[in-house]
């Protein structure tokens, strides 16, 4: 059910419509995605909509605020490092001069949008002379500047599956040849992962710090030990599936189920 078809109504009933049919007696929703957004009107409304139906009692897997903030890279990391959660150095500003500064200072750099998923739009930059030419252009077209350390690691990251406080599953997302990046979306292949208990302890503590019901967690075997690089809390998990074995749907039914009980 796309949330762009729900329209909902203040001082009458039904509270919530898709066409003629009520969504009145709708005790619990799985929210996988805002939909395709084009301005900051459409944005609030589809987030007040979603507010609304909590407070009427529906409920929301994953829940309105932890879902909004893992759509936020920079409200993501900052929560996760102030619960002690190790995240890579990054760096956040609207100002050209300040981001190249920094930039100098961190060395290998990763260039990504505040808002985004699946790798897209980020870029690997080497050179702080590069690295001023790509953050003029997000600059000039008044975009916040994120900059975030690159940090060493094998050509592969881990995504680990997290529901109800389990990691369900986990594979090794591993880079095409010529790309940095390990996103499924950019080419990167699985390959089941047998999580350590190091790892496993990293992951969960950022799902806890996130108040996420579930969720997928991007971790980086770095020299330092793991990184929490992103949260994302609506994650697909075909690939997962197909690598592992291991569908988490079940797991996820059954946890809203649960919370609707409760």
């Amino acid at each position: 059910l796309r949330i762009s078809r729900i329209a909902s109504t203040i001082g009458g009933r039904p509270r919530f419509t898709v066409g003629p049919r009520s969504l009145d007696d709708l005790d619990g929703a799985f929210v996988r995605s805002l939909g395709s957004i084009v301005n900051v009107e459409q944005m609030v409304r589809r987030v007040t909509l979603l507010e609304h139906m909590e407070a009427s009692g529906v409920v929301l897997m994953n829940p309105l605020d932890p879902l909004l903030t893992t759509r936020d890279k920079y409200r993501t990391l900052y929560k996760l490092e102030l619960k002690g959660v190790p995240v890579p150095r990054t760096f956040v500003c609207e100002d050209l001069r300040a981001a190249y500064e920094r930039s100098k200072k961190l060395g290998r750099i990763v260039v990504k949008p505040l808002i985004g998923s699946r790798g897209y739009g980020s870029v690997l930059v080497d050179h702080p002379e590069v690295a001023f030419r790509v953050l003029k252009t997000l600059a000039s077209t008044r975009h916040p500047l994120y900059v975030q350390e690159y940090v060493d690691k094998p050509a592969r990251d881990i995504r680990a599956f997290v529901v109800d406080g389990r990691v369900v599953a986990a594979m090794y997302r591993y880079a095409p040849e010529g790309e940095w990046r390990t996103n499924i979306a950019q080419g990167g292949e699985g390959e089941p992962c047998r999580l350590e208990a190091e790892f496993e302890e990293v992951v969960l503590k950022a799902v806890e710090a996130l108040d996420l019901w579930y969720a997928g967690v991007d971790v980086i075997e770095s020299p330092r030990g793991p990184v929490v690089v992103e949260v994302n809390g609506s994650p697909d998990w075909e690939e997962l599936t197909e690598v592992t074995g291991v569908n988490p749907a079940p797991s996820i039914v059954d946890c809203l189920v649960g919370r609707i009980k409760q």
